[in-house]
């Protein structure tokens, strides 16, 4: 067993809230709610989610969390009338390598306001990384 402690081998989880704002990501006409994160990785990733951080107009948005615009990591729908700071959330369980990014749209008719996109993730490292070597 190596001599250091690992937060990956204990299963710590982090969350990254995407910040476009100090209060969040403004919803408007662009359906593009996160254009491009390139998390320190490689990270597993065990959770998208959205989080209201106000009452907005409409009834509901469609978000979809993209890997390298490509790979569909989840897509939520989130209630755009619920009470501030509800949470809309999908349990991914998805590898996310070095290099690679993160971006995610809102589908269909854009809903206005502000949310904030969040991710609980597990930070892995190779497993003959030492600190001593």
């Amino acid at each position: 067993m190596p001599n250091f402690y690992d937060d990956s081998k204990y299963g710590v989880i982090e969350r990254f809230e995407f910040r476009a704002h100090q209060a969040g990501v403004i919803m408007t006409g662009d359906s593009t709610l996160i254009k491009r994160h390139y998390p320190k990785g490689p990270i597993f990733i065990k959770k998208l989610g959205i989080r209201h951080i106000a009452t907005q107009g409409g009834t509901e948005v469609t978000v979809k969390f993209l890997l390298d615009e490509t790979v569909t990591l989840a897509t939520m729908v989130a209630s755009t009338d619920s009470t501030p700071w509800a949470i809309a959330s999908v349990a991914v369980t998805h590898k996310c390598s070095a290099g690679s990014y993160i971006n995610a749209s809102a589908l269909g008719t854009v809903a206005t306001g502000s949310v904030q996109c969040f991710m609980d993730f597990v930070r892995l490292y190779s497993s003959n990384w030492n600190h001593n070597a």
